[in-house]
């Protein structure tokens, strides 16, 4: 298996439709602002390419020295095959420090996604926060690395310096008041 990154215009649509499809209308950009923000230098969209066959799509955004994983997913025919594992692999490689968020487990589904990142390298951090009705948790690469409330605003005032983007932004997630907890 040999992962190709790429972010050219070439697979804009599957890596669309994958978006839309894996993550709720509550937890997602319209793909519009992920594609217009990938074209700055602080955030990567990707599709995730095998074989000339796309097999999954992430969004990096890089906040300071860290890199938030913003979104991962693997076509739904084509999980449970190691192909999360190997992307989580290639992108640890390539960008050293990673933190994202997961929905705070609340069934046997969102305990496997945890689970999927523990298995994977990431550590819990046993922080959490609240955002437009959703609880999350932090996990991270490195388990000493400090992940404050300015760490996490950079996850979105990075995305972007144009300021119409970032007013979109703005309304649609919280901004300024993370407010993360510690359990």
């Amino acid at each position: 298996m040999i992962l190709k990154y790429i972010n050219d215009g070439k697979y804009i649509k599957e890596i669309e439709e994958l978006y839309l499809k894996s993550f709720p209308k509550d937890e997602r950009f319209p793909f519009w602002v992920l594609q217009e923000c990938s074209k700055e230098n602080n955030s990567d969209l990707f599709a995730i390419v095998d074989k000339n066959m796309m097999i999954g799509m992430c969004y990096i955004v890089k906040c300071e020295s860290a890199y938030y994983l913003m979104y991962l997913a693997v076509k739904p025919s084509l999980r449970n095959k190691n192909y999360g594992s190997e992307i989580l692999k290639a992108l640890k490689e390539k960008y050293k420090l990673l933190f994202l968020s997961i929905d705070e487990p609340t069934d046997s589904m969102s305990l496997k996604r945890k689970n999927f990142y523990l298995r994977n390298g990431f550590y819990d951090t046993r922080k959490f926060y609240y955002d437009t009705g959703v609880n999350y948790e932090i996990l991270c690469t490195d388990e000493k690395y400090e992940i404050t409330d300015d760490i996490m605003k950079m996850r979105y005032t990075r995305m972007t310096n144009n300021s119409k983007i970032f007013n979109d932004i703005s309304g649609i997630f919280n901004v300024d008041d993370i407010n993360i907890k510690k359990r």
